[in-house]
């Protein structure tokens, strides 16, 4: 089994991912099971929000100050 360092399962964010030999080598989430698998962006769901308020805040700033 081999670790993908970039890709994650898209339905339960697990990085235990395996590649199936009987699905002709497609990789799935060994934790659930899934194929729906997505890689890690550089902004993930922890650091989005807070980008998020990070933009809201620098938009009433620009507003306020214009």
């Amino acid at each position: 089994m081999q670790n993908a360092k970039k890709r994650i399962c898209g339905r339960c964010g697990s990085s235990n991912l395996i590649s199936d030999r009987s699905l002709g080598g497609k990789i799935v989430c060994v934790k659930c099971g899934s194929s729906f698998i997505k890689t890690k962006g550089l902004i993930n769901s922890s650091n989005r929000n807070f980008y998020y308020l990070l933009l809201i805040l620098f938009i009433i700033f620009f507003v306020i100050l214009f």
